[in-house]
C-alpha cells in the first residue's frame, strides 16, 4: 500500500514539474521574439513621447506583451506617464517594436 502511495505522489510531482517546464518555455519563446523585435530603446520613447504630448515625465515602466495566440507578436510595451503643463496626468503606451502611442488621459 505504501509503494502504491509512493508511486502515486511521484507521478504527481512528474506531471506537475513538466507542466511547469512547459509553461515556463512557451513564455520564454514569447519573451525571446519580443526581445528580438524590440526597435525603440527607452531613451527614444521617452523623445517619441515628449514630442506627441508636452510636459514632464514622471515614470516609465517597461511591460511585456504575450500574445497567446501569435507568439511571434509578442512585444514590449512602455507606459509613460506625463505631466501636462495644465497639470493633467497623460499615460501613453509606446510600442518597443513599432513605436506607436496608445493614449489614456486621467485627472
Amino acid at each position: 500500500m505504501l509503494k502504491h502511495k509512493k508511486k502515486i505522489m511521484i507521478s504527481v510531482i512528474a506531471i506537475l514539474v513538466s507542466g511547469i517546464a512547459i509553461v515556463g518555455g512557451y513564455y520564454g519563446m514569447g519573451y525571446n521574439y519580443a526581445k528580438k523585435n524590440e526597435n525603440y530603446t527607452e531613451k527614444q520613447v521617452r523623445e517619441i513621447s515628449l514630442a506627441h504630448t508636452k510636459g514632464e515625465i514622471m515614470n516609465v515602466k517597461k511591460e511585456f506583451e504575450l500574445e497567446d495566440d501569435n507568439l511571434a507578436q509578442s512585444t514590449f510595451e512602455y507606459e509613460v506617464e506625463i505631466k501636462t503643463p495644465d497639470n493633467l496626468l497623460n499615460s501613453l503606451k509606446v510600442s518597443a517594436r513599432t513605436g506607436t502611442i496608445e493614449i489614456d488621459k486621467e485627472d
